[in-house]
Protein backbone atom coordinates (compact mmCIF):
# COMPACT_ATOMS: atom_id res chain seq x y z
CA UNK A 1 0.00 0.00 0.00
CA UNK A 2 1.05 3.32 -1.01
CA UNK A 3 2.88 5.34 2.32
CA UNK A 4 0.25 8.30 1.68
CA UNK A 5 -2.66 5.68 1.80
CA UNK A 6 -1.56 3.76 4.95
CA UNK A 7 -3.39 3.71 8.56
CA UNK A 8 -6.70 4.90 6.49
CA UNK A 9 -8.80 1.79 7.10
CA UNK A 10 -8.43 0.98 3.90
CA UNK A 11 -7.30 -2.64 5.13
CA UNK A 12 -9.67 -2.79 7.09
CA UNK A 13 -11.83 -2.16 4.27
CA UNK A 14 -10.41 -4.94 1.84
CA UNK A 15 -10.53 -7.57 4.83
CA UNK A 16 -14.41 -6.75 5.43
CA UNK A 17 -14.78 -6.88 1.83
CA UNK A 18 -13.25 -10.57 1.31
CA UNK A 19 -15.12 -11.52 4.68
CA UNK A 20 -18.52 -11.00 3.49
CA UNK A 21 -17.50 -12.27 0.17
CA UNK A 22 -16.16 -15.75 1.78
CA UNK A 23 -18.99 -16.27 3.61
CA UNK A 24 -21.46 -15.49 0.84
CA UNK A 25 -19.66 -18.09 -1.06
CA UNK A 26 -19.95 -20.70 1.97
CA UNK A 27 -16.46 -20.41 3.74
CA UNK A 28 -16.62 -20.88 7.17
CA UNK A 29 -12.80 -20.11 8.27
CA UNK A 30 -10.16 -18.11 6.68
CA UNK A 31 -6.73 -18.35 7.02
CA UNK A 32 -3.41 -15.82 6.54
CA UNK A 33 0.21 -16.15 6.31
CA UNK A 34 2.11 -13.05 7.17
CA UNK A 35 6.34 -12.59 8.24
CA UNK A 36 6.28 -12.94 11.54
CA UNK A 37 8.74 -9.46 11.51
CA UNK A 38 5.68 -7.09 9.58
CA UNK A 39 4.68 -5.88 12.42
CA UNK A 40 1.90 -3.37 10.82
CA UNK A 41 0.24 -6.48 8.92
CA UNK A 42 0.28 -8.66 12.79
CA UNK A 43 -1.40 -5.92 14.49
CA UNK A 44 -3.79 -5.05 11.79
CA UNK A 45 -4.56 -8.25 11.54
CA UNK A 46 -4.66 -9.45 15.46
CA UNK A 47 -7.40 -6.26 15.63
CA UNK A 48 -9.71 -7.61 12.79
CA UNK A 49 -9.79 -10.43 15.51
CA UNK A 50 -6.92 -13.67 13.90
CA UNK A 51 -5.13 -15.21 16.31
CA UNK A 52 -1.50 -17.08 15.69
CA UNK A 53 -2.37 -20.75 14.80
CA UNK A 54 1.45 -21.56 14.06
CA UNK A 55 4.35 -20.68 12.64
CA UNK A 56 6.58 -21.99 9.82
CA UNK A 57 10.36 -22.48 9.52
CA UNK A 58 11.66 -22.24 5.64
CA UNK A 59 15.19 -24.04 5.28
CA UNK A 60 17.37 -23.71 1.90
CA UNK A 61 20.05 -25.47 0.47
CA UNK A 62 23.39 -23.29 0.69
CA UNK A 63 24.20 -21.66 -1.94
CA UNK A 64 27.19 -23.55 -4.36
CA UNK A 65 30.57 -22.49 -3.95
Amino acid sequence: VAPERRRTGLARRVMGALARTALAEGASAAWLQVERDNEAAVALYTRLGFTVHHHYHHYRAPEPA
